[in-house]
């Protein structure tokens, strides 16, 4: 017992180094406005109307208020190590909490370890300083709280899905209607063991006739939870209003996924096919359901793909655990000398790429120079009038600005600047036709009044401008180009 409980901590600490090293140090664009955002809210109060672009009567909502704010607190406090410290914490605890879980299942720490390894390589791109951050953990617990209520009474479970929901539609209520998502395939189970709508006597499937009962008042809990935060019913709305769009033209993580994007899940799903079809072994209805659901959704929109990462794949090792349970698989070497010789090339690759992450972090700077404008802001902060300035910038870094004080065109929050938030807007969808070359920038620019322009050297307009007598280069440095309108 003494030796498991210190092979389960080595094992442990090799997972935090492990998750610690591969999480990127250099931050995303939405980072930049979430701090940029956080300052605002914690100078003006939440309910002011915040003004980070230079548009006027734009409505905006805050959609991640309380991690904006929290984000901007760490920064003021600790700057960008602090933020960047945040995340390999916030990260190390979800993997760590998915190591248990799946631990509880195989009860074989080693095969959990290399199983959640393997899960957080696929989780890498979501452990960023964005709200997804603290929205994929709570969808972790809430999982794990659902089973551990219905399985046992402990009361500690009951108080943890009390809170959930007010703590998700603070920090990310663009995902909130996967709070209820989460709770569909046990009402499905429910209906089907109670109106035994069909015969599962003899089937694959294991349909466990659960006290959903139990689950209502968190549901009820979760219907009224937006009411009781700034933005009520937005929850329900803000999903349906951003899907489809011009932004799923260009922005990858709303974008469906294609075969050749799904090929672990689809590997994992041919191995559970291969286990219900041609051996003994049965599975859960929900786990079943929770594999085809998050599956259908990631080929639909790549964001549910770390959903699929993150629950379906603890659904599935609970029947790969059934399937060695039911056939008694030991997942090892009777010959000890093949068991040590495979666990030391198994962790010569785990250090190896230990070592490959952290001096790949180790170069990167949390800003990276080609794709944020670091020099030019500071140019225009020093030698621009920005109180009257309408500056055009791309998608990418409109953020950045954001973050240096600088009001801008358009940042990340796409959403924003369509029409489905902001009647008759169509700042997004003119940016986009702009950057495709389908449209002439200067009806464009004399539409919105631009007087600046601060561009990627390599972005097409910006070979129109140099030849334009109306447009002065004011600025240039190896990633980027500043243009004044001539008045």
């Amino acid at each position: 017992m003494k030796h498991e409980k210190i092979k389960n901590i080595i094992l442990i600490f090799f997972l935090i180094i492990f998750i610690s090293t591969i999480v990127e140090k250099t931050f995303q664009n939405d980072t930049f406005f979430t701090l940029a955002l956080g300052e605002d809210i914690l100078e003006n109060g939440i309910n002011t109307q915040e003004k980070l672009v230079w548009h006027e009567n734009l409505n905006f909502i805050n959609p991640r208020w309380a991690f904006d704010v929290l984000i901007a607190e760490i920064y003021n406090h600790f700057n960008f190590t602090g933020i960047y410290i945040f995340v390999i914490i916030v990260a190390c605890v979800q993997m760590l909490l998915y190591y248990h879980i799946v631990n509880k299942i195989l009860k074989n720490n080693f095969i959990s370890f290399l199983y959640t390894i393997l899960i957080t390589y696929l989780m890498r791109f979501e452990f960023c300083a964005r709200g997804q951050l603290i929205s994929f953990l709570i969808f972790l617990i809430e999982f794990y709280s659902i089973e551990q209520v219905l399985k046992t009474d402990k009361k500690i479970y009951y108080v943890i899905l009390a809170i959930l929901p007010f703590i998700l539609i603070n920090v990310h209520l663009s995902v909130y209607l996967f709070y209820f998502l989460m709770f569909v395939p046990y009402i499905i189970e429910f209906v089907l063991a109670k109106q035994k709508i069909i015969d599962f006597k003899d089937s694959k499937f294991i349909v466990e006739k659960n006290n959903i009962l139990k689950l209502i008042i968190f549901i009820i809990i979760a219907i009224i939870a937006p009411f009781f935060t700034p933005e009520k019913i937005e929850p329900y709305l803000y999903m349906f209003k951003t899907f489809g769009g011009v932004g799923s033209k260009f922005i990858s993580e709303v974008q469906p996924l294609t075969i050749e994007n799904l090929v672990v899940e689809i590997t994992m799903l041919s191995l559970v096919v291969a286990i219900l079809g041609f051996t003994k072994t049965k599975a859960k209805i929900t786990d079943c359901l929770f594999i085809l659901g998050f599956l259908f959704l990631s080929m639909l929109i790549a964001r549910s793909h770390f959903f699929f990462a993150l629950i379906s794949t603890i659904c599935i090792i609970r029947i790969v655990g059934d399937f060695l349970k039911d056939y008694n698989v030991k997942l090892s070497f009777e010959n000890k000398k093949y068991n040590v010789i495979s666990i030391l090339l198994i962790f010569t690759l785990i250090i190896s790429n230990i070592i490959y992450s952290f001096s790949y972090n180790y170069k990167n700077d949390y800003v990276d120079e080609k794709s944020y404008p670091t020099l030019a802001s500071e140019y225009i902060l020093k030698n621009i009038d920005t109180s009257k300035m309408k500056i055009y910038n791309h998608f990418n870094f409109g953020s950045y600005l954001e973050f240096k004080g600088i009001k801008t065109f358009l940042d990340s929050r796409a959403e924003v600047f369509t029409q489905s938030f902001n009647k008759d807007c169509t700042i997004l969808e003119d940016w986009y036709e702009i950057i495709c070359g389908n449209i002439d920038y200067k009806e464009i620019f004399e539409k919105y009044g631009i007087t600046h322009a601060i561009l990627y050297k390599t972005e097409l307009i910006s070979l129109y401008i140099d030849d334009d007598p109306n447009w002065n280069k004011i600025y240039e440095d190896d990633y980027f180009v500043i243009y004044e309108h001539i008045n």
